[in-house]
């Protein structure tokens, strides 16, 4: 078989330019537990208003499907009150774990569950998580709106008559 030699021949002139392109993509962390805990969410995504939007309906009908089948049976025993509290609590975690990601519920609750490791939150708790989280939603919103007016604006300006800006000009 013959032998390939290689040559290798290099040009000292030839460089490389790298050019870096950044997203916009604005992320906030949320602390919840009162610790260290936290969760990131985006303004930016926007599925996050329609899975939170979802997700609050979502919570709603668990809490009045609950209440209705307490209310229908009268006195509910109480094996079966416990276990409907039981799905209500595993479903609304999935919930909250889906729209804010995996382990929200157990952040949230971190200091509960430090104490009573298997603590399962019941409807006031999910209640309350949910208030909490209302405005920081409502905020990511109207920033999100303010950013696209001002980036609008910054666009458009590119190709909008510069002639308020030449010298002399009426």
């Amino acid at each position: 078989m013959a032998e390939i030699e290689e040559m290798k021949i290099e040009n000292e002139n030839t460089k490389t330019e790298e050019i870096r392109i950044d997203n916009r993509v604005t992320l906030t962390k949320v602390y919840v537990g009162g610790g260290d805990d936290y969760i990131v969410i985006s303004g930016n995504d926007i599925s996050i208003f329609d899975k939170f939007r979802a997700a609050g309906d979502e919570l709603t009908a668990l809490a009045e499907e609950m209440e209705k089948k307490e209310s229908e049976s009268g006195e509910m025993d109480y094996k079966k009150e416990i276990e409907e509290r039981k799905y209500f609590s595993e479903k609304a975690t999935a919930i909250m774990d889906d729209v804010f990601g995996e382990g929200t519920t157990r952040k949230f609750f971190g200091d509960v569950y430090a104490v009573i490791p298997n603590f399962q939150p019941d409807l006031e708790c999910f209640l309350d998580f949910w208030d909490k989280l209302i405005p920081v939603i409502e905020r990511l919103s109207e920033h999100k709106i303010k950013l696209e007016k001002l980036a609008s604006k910054q666009r458009m300006s590119k190709y909008q008559p510069q002639d308020h800006k030449r010298k002399g000009a009426k």
